[in-house]
């Protein structure tokens, strides 16, 4: 049986209260400014850490594991319907995958790279699968979702918290989960890499980024990685991992790549003849032409 995971406004009121020391009206008003003005609890944490919207610094590294701001962003964006489809259509790709190499689907080894409180990771335990917790080490997000492992039981069984140094590993892993990370990465190519060197051959990583999403309730994403907008595909490809599915309902979330032996010309091709990721690439052409423009002076006032 599933668990229920909280998506009203009273149900993540409860969830932050019962895991954090945060007193209930504080949370109460949280949430709600974060449901209202999303990007309100990380703009909030800017201020107090002194951080540089779009830029990694000290300061962006402190906030992540400092701040208490991801904690109210993702639970509330979590609640969205079209979010929580994203790890529905991971635990169906999961059971796929299980199925073609011959695989009980709590057989395959998983890793959730990056999943901040952990609701996906709590979504894919609760349906009997087992899996490797990655966060930023000793942030107060990071305790937060050991808290609540712990508290359903899942903790060291289902769900194991690993270290960085745990990933040193070549092949260990079945899939790969990865959930709006990479635009929040300094280096999201050598992460891609890094990804490509976790899986073993013919596992999955399943993907989903913002590349290019520089807006004002967005701060932590990286204005160095705007270039990447639409190259997605191409990344993967070059790290050894082509593209084999994509969702539909909210294009490209989440994509899903296939770790290959050797990558082909008809990899390649299959990418160039896919209208949907050739209009993608081509919008980054756009937007690089958007940028320059706002750069001019009489357009930028």
């Amino acid at each position: 049986m599933t668990m229920t995971l909280p998506v009203t406004f009273e149900e993540i009121v409860s969830e932050i209260v019962c895991f954090t020391a945060l007193p209930e009206e504080e949370v109460k008003y949280r949430v709600w400014m974060q449901a209202i003005e999303p990007g309100w609890n990380v703009i909030r944490d800017m201020g107090r850490f002194g951080a540089t919207p779009f830029t990694y610094d000290d300061c962006m590294r402190r906030l992540y594991r400092e701040g208490d701001s991801f904690i109210f962003d993702s639970l509330v964006f979590w609640a969205k319907p079209s979010r929580r489809h994203w790890i529905e259509h991971a635990l169906r790709r999961i059971e796929l995958y299980a199925a073609r190499v011959g695989l009980k689907p709590e057989a395959a080894r998983i890793l959730m790279l990056g999943d901040g409180p952990g609701n996906d990771s709590l979504f894919l335990a609760s349906h009997g699968l087992r899996l490797d917790y990655f966060e930023v080490p000793g942030s107060r997000t990071y305790e937060f979702a050991v808290r609540r492992f712990d508290h359903r039981g899942y903790l060291g069984h289902a769900i194991t918290p690993i270290e960085e140094r745990q990933l040193q590993q070549r092949s260990q892993y079945d899939v790969v989960v990865c959930f709006e990370v990479l635009e929040h990465l300094p280096y999201p190519a050598q992460a891609i890499h890094d990804i490509g060197v976790l899986l073993k051959l013919g596992g999955i990583a399943l993907i989903t980024e913002d590349f290019g999403d520089i807006v004002a309730y967005l701060p932590t994403h990286l204005k160095s990685s705007t270039g990447l907008l639409g190259k997605t595909p191409s990344l993967f490809l070059k790290s050894g991992m082509s593209l084999s599915w994509y969702s539909l309902d909210e294009l490209f979330k989440p994509y899903e790549f296939v770790k290959v032996q050797k990558v082909s010309f008809t990899d390649s091709l299959r990418l160039l003849r896919d209208r949907h990721v050739r209009t993608q690439y081509l919008s980054h052409y756009a937007s690089a032409l958007a940028r320059f423009i706002n750069k001019l002076p009489y357009f930028g006032s």
